[in-house]
């Protein structure tokens, strides 16, 4: 297992799906597509769900106490949670 890790705590949401559809919609749906990066134009790119949340541990315990009252988690626990979703690779 590596033990290399992300220099910035970050979590993204990886949706590879989208990217597959919105390149054959646009195969699909047009018949002639102006050469280069002119295909990026008939797609919305916002459908294609590229987000990216960054959150210190810090700010993720007083959102995990906010929105998680009925489950109790330890300080150790939550960073491990914390970790596996915004520090390891």
């Amino acid at each position: 297992m590596s033990r290399s890790y992300k220099k910035v705590p970050c979590c993204k949401d990886h949706n590879r799906g989208m990217k597959k559809y919105a390149n054959r919609y646009v195969r699909r749906n047009y018949l002639i597509v102006p050469s280069g990066k002119a295909y990026k134009k008939l797609f919305c790119s916002y459908d294609i769900c590229d987000y990216k949340f960054i959150e210190s541990f810090q700010s993720y315990k007083e959102g995990w106490h906010k929105y998680n009252r009925n489950r109790k988690y330890s300080d150790k626990e939550l960073h491990k949670m914390w970790y596996k979703d915004y520090k390891m690779k």
